[in-house]
């Protein structure tokens, strides 16, 4: 598929197929493999290579829990977690990937646990859990930028940067959700409440837009002009401008917005925006047309791949609509697009001849012009090639899945990470969850049982086939 320039033209067709990328870029995509080898190699793709970095990581924790002051209160969290990772090394001398990677996940998530139990031990403001192109890291005043990870932690004073074509999510210890979108820079600041005595998530924008979605506790973003405030239980963006104008939209639940030259704040229900200068000046609080309901296809539905094949993409209209904005991604973020595009119908179509997963969505344009929000997104998947096809075919072979183990990113939220066959749909206890075009998964998932808890995973191909596995998540109350 390739990138379409935003157009006013009422276009009925869009190509999305890879053929246009080998006609116009066979030394790109060159490049582009030779660095997916690079990174295989190099991240542990294979389960030999996943398995070292899991006992890599049980290490780093178990050190941590070795270096705290009292020593002697963790003593027996230590033991089991390093009796854990022993059984780690010993299994991957066996050549056992699978069982090496289940204990040292173990290991770290004792030694994890028992670090959150200690004031100051292993605590972190935020943690990246998903990152997609070019995202760098910057650790406090260093000055030197590097590229960030998964996992990788922030702490107040770090600075977070995405280039084109990027973005990342970030998530804090009570489960609130940033997510940010490209060509963005902010800072990550820790504030203590000092009414509760609990940190504050807060961070500080300096240039892009940021989507704060907040668990039970409220958020705090700083931009040049403003300080906005998210409630809990809440979702709102909040964009600045080249310019250092801020602009600020509630999705869902309550916001308010204060000028940081003084002055009283305005709050915000869902629906609403407000837009601020470079020194603060509120505009009149307006309301944003919402998205429209998207009709068809259905969420995460199948397409058998081929040179005829068209998929029609299409929405409710909307009373207040000037026209509509049409966005079509492989990336579950939208951190690049493939459509991108003003339509003045409810309709697109789409020709697609490439296998994977592809996200779409469209939001409403008012009278001025002015795009509202974009609507959920939809998935719609094709598949193609050998070992294909619908129920009842041939294909009797089940898919791939391959997990990593639980990590807890803070309080009882845990992360489950895998990769199933690409074109498979992906379910946790029976709720289908986002899968990238390559087959990766991320789920976030809260546990309200202290003890032990069981999450099924199930992988389901196009043919009906399924694989199944189980994950057991200990929480210590």
């Amino acid at each position: 598929m390739s990138r379409k320039k935003p157009t006013y033209a009422d276009i009925d067709w869009y190509l999305i197929s890879i053929d246009r990328l080998r006609k116009g870029g066979l030394i790109i995509v060159a490049l582009l493999a030779i660095g997916a080898l690079v990174w295989w190699f190099f991240y542990g793709q294979t389960p030999r290579e996943r398995a070292r970095r899991a006992i890599s990581e049980a290490e780093v924790a178990l050190n941590q829990l070795a270096s705290v002051d009292d020593f002697t209160s963790v003593k027996p969290e230590f033991d089991r977690s390093n009796v854990r990772l022993v059984a780690g090394r010993n299994l991957y001398q066996e050549g056992n990937w699978d069982g090496a990677i289940a204990a040292a996940g173990d290991a770290t998530n004792i030694a994890t646990l028992a670090l959150t139990r200690i004031p100051g031990a292993g605590q972190f403001d935020a943690q990246f859990i998903t990152i997609e192109g070019e995202v760098q890291l910057q650790k406090g005043a260093s000055g030197d930028w590097r590229r960030a990870r998964p996992r990788d932690p922030l702490f107040n004073g770090d600075w977070v940067k995405t280039t084109s074509g990027s973005s990342a999510e970030l998530i804090f210890a009570d489960g609130s959700l940033y997510t940010i979108g490209p060509d963005a820079l902010l800072e990550i600041h820790s504030a203590v409440n000092p009414q509760t005595s609990q940190k504050q998530n807060t961070v500080q924008m300096q240039v892009g837009l940021v989507e704060i979605n907040t668990a039970d506790d409220s958020s705090t973003v700083r931009t040049p002009g403003t300080e906005v405030t998210i409630s809990s239980d809440s979702t709102t963006q909040v964009g600045v401008g080249a310019s250092r104008e801020t602009a600020v939209t509630s999705l869902k639940g309550s916001s308010s917005v204060a000028p940081l030259s003084g002055g009283p704040a305005i709050s915000l229900a869902s629906g609403q925006a407000v837009e601020a200068g470079a020194e603060g000046t509120l505009s009149d609080v307006r309301n944003v047309v919402p998205p429209p309901a998207l009709v068809s296809p259905a969420d995460n539905q199948v397409f058998q791949a081929g040179r005829d094949r068209s998929v029609q993409l299409s929405w409710q209209p909307h009373p207040e609509a000037s026209g509509y904005a049409l966005q079509v991604s492989r990336s579950r973020l939208f951190s690049s697009l493939e459509i991108d595009a003003r339509r003045m119908s409810t309709s697109a179509t789409t020709r697609v001849s490439d296998q994977g997963a592809f996200y779409w969505r469209v939001a409403t344009i008012d009278q001025n012009g002015r795009p509202g929000p974009f609507s959920p997104f939809r998935r719609f998947r094709v598949v193609g090639g050998i070992g294909t096809g619908s129920p009842g075919t041939s294909d009797k072979t089940p898919p791939i899945l391959d997990l990593k183990p639980p990590f807890r990113i803070g309080g009882q939220y845990y992360m489950f990470e895998g990769k199933a066959e690409p074109g498979a749909s992906v379910f946790l206890d029976d709720e289908e969850i986002a899968v990238e075009t390559d087959g990766s998964f991320k789920k976030l998932v809260s546990f309200n049982k202290v003890g032990r808890n069981t999450v099924v995973v199930r992988a389901v191909d196009p043919s009906g086939n399924q694989t199944i596995k189980r994950e057991n998540v200990y929480v210590e109350e």
